[in-house]
């Protein structure tokens, strides 16, 4: 659910990283912007068994600028999830998920991250090959708002492509959400494992 805030992590890698590349050539062109897309997977306990699903979030963009002292920045990003998209693989539990999220209110998850600072993500994700990131996510779930931190790691960039996951956890309480239940008895638990894997391509386009 939580994984578009995944999205945003996964832009400021790429515009870190490509960022470097260009500081060591400068005389390539210099790319406009990103185009990212991503995978989500997350996972549940339940009083009974885990339950896992999936989602994707709509394909989306960014742009790099420059704040007044000079440093690269996201100024914003979103992503955004739709419910309908989720799925445990279980027709029955998928419609006591969407009503959770009243999706006919709310159709779709949304997180945004501002002012990011590309320079800091790209020396605590260059750190070695374990190294990782974290980003604060204003994540939006129904009409309500709540700050989520994850964290990414495992980058892998080719050519001008970027790649790399954003874990975070949710909790279904924060959002004010009810955990969806069997007859009473078997209930889905507070926190909900997600991770996102990202790509973010280079866009040249004006």
């Amino acid at each position: 659910m939580k994984i578009r805030a995944g999205l945003l992590l996964a832009t400021l890698i790429a515009v870190f990283s490509y960022s470097s590349a260009r500081a060591a050539s400068a005389d390539g062109p210099v790319p406009a912007g990103f185009l990212g897309a991503c995978d989500i997977g997350f996972l549940a306990t339940s009083t009974l068994h885990d339950v896992s699903g999936s989602a994707s979030c709509q394909p989306f963009a960014l742009r790099i600028a420059r704040d007044a002292s000079g440093k690269e920045v996201i100024p914003v990003v979103e992503v955004e999830v739709p419910v309908a998209g989720m799925d445990t693989r279980n027709k029955s539990r998928d419609g006591q998920m969407r009503e959770m999220f009243r999706s006919d209110r709310f159709p779709r998850i949304h997180a945004v991250a501002r002012d990011v600072n590309v320079g800091r993500l790209r020396v605590e994700i260059g750190k070695g090959r374990d190294g990782d990131a974290s980003i604060d996510l204003l994540l939006r779930i129904r009409d309500v708002e709540r700050k989520v931190r994850a964290t990414a790691s495992n980058l892998k960039e080719s050519g001008e492509r970027v790649a790399f996951d954003l874990d975070f956890p949710v909790s279904l309480r924060e959002f004010d959400l009810k955990a969806p239940s069997v007859l009473g008895i078997i209930r889905v638990g507070d926190m909900v494992s997600v991770k996102a894997t990202f790509i973010l391509t280079v866009s040249r386009s004006p």
